[in-house]
């Protein structure tokens, strides 16, 4: 089981706090993230060619949950017990966060999950920082510890 976390920007802008919260979920499960480079700013062909970038890197097996604003949205319990079944049944779960224009339509569509963190916009620093909370949260509650409370 594998827990990969992809996102369009720069190493660089991974945060301190993402490496300890990345560090810390691979004590229940190995994790990675990974930067791909954005295809630019401006708006034509840009989701087009991250998409064709990120599916080149994905397995056909791989479960793709994809971080879109109009997503299903879940409690931390509700992602914990799904992430749990997730891994159990597909191996590995590949999270993505879009680029400055979210995501193509292409990747939308290949997606098994699509997951939003309420109908506001968050920049990707803060959905990525988001994702890895929640994805240690959901280890922790499923190991039954006491930091969810």
């Amino acid at each position: 089981m594998k827990i990969k976390l992809s996102f369009f920007g720069k190493t660089s802008e991974v945060t301190e706090r993402e490496k300890e919260l990345l560090k810390r979920i691979s004590f229940r499960c190995p994790a990675e993230m990974q930067a791909m480079p954005q295809a630019g700013v401006r708006r034509g062909g840009c989701k087009t060619m991250e998409a064709e970038k990120l599916l080149s890197k994905l397995d056909s097996s791989d479960f793709l949950v994809a971080l879109d604003e109009k997503g299903q949205e879940m409690t931390s319990v509700e992602f914990s017990k799904k992430l749990k079944r997730w891994l159990t049944e597909h191996g590995t779960v590949h999270f993505v966060v879009g680029g400055a224009y979210g995501l193509s339509e292409s990747v939308l569509k290949r997606a098994n999950v699509t997951l939003s963190f309420g109908r506001m916009t968050w920049t990707r620093e803060l959905a990525r920082l988001m994702l890895c909370e929640q994805v240690y949260r959901a280890g922790e509650i499923e190991g039954g510890s006491n930091f969810h409370k």
